[in-house]
């Protein structure tokens, strides 16, 4: 999928809601998101037959990863749904090299990071670490949507493509 079709996807789903709250997207997009306490290493999952959507998530995550979480899980549910409709499924959310991951990470930044808001601020001066805090992303998000913006046309130099195993470090 190219970066205009997966940006375009995250403008329909924000439209649905008034802010970049994934909760409250994914409750205008009928998913139905679970919170479980059972999980151990498992950070979120997405499973969609008969048409119900759930999203699983591990009820340990943090306010920053939460959303990210939650966030890559819609972006499978706009993208990847077919591939959730047979069995139960664990996308590898630390996959990036894998194209599904990849796309769903992307979804998951555009949803939660503006565009212009981003550009401005590293216009600015703003160190793309220092941008990422701020935003309350990982770093690794926020070097995917700065890629994204770039392949949107935006004039930016992404040289480092961040920690492609961003999500397998996470501890809940």
């Amino acid at each position: 999928m190219r970066a205009h079709q997966c940006y375009e996807l995250a403008q329909e789903a924000l439209k649905l809601s008034e802010r970049r709250d994934p909760l409250e997207i994914a409750e205008s997009l009928g998913i139905h998101v679970l919170f479980e306490d059972d999980y151990k290493d498992l950070l979120g999952m997405y499973y969609a037959n008969w048409g119900n959507r759930f999203i699983f998530l591990n009820n340990r995550l943090d306010d920053i990863w939460m959303p990210m979480v939650l966030a890559h899980e819609i972006g499978h549910d706009q993208l990847h749904r077919d591939l959730a409709s047979q069995t139960l499924q664990e996308f590898n959310l630390f996959q990036m090299n894998n194209r599904t991951e990849y796309e769903a990470n992307a979804f998951a930044a555009h949803l939660l990071l503006e565009n212009d808001e981003v550009y401005d601020r590293l216009r600015e001066g703003c160190d793309i670490p220092t941008l990422a805090k701020e935003m309350n992303v990982n770093i690794n998000l926020m070097l995917i949507k700065l890629q994204e913006m770039a392949a949107l046309g935006y004039d930016l130099r992404v040289s480092d493509c961040g920690d492609s195993h961003f999500f397998k470090n996470i501890h809940t």
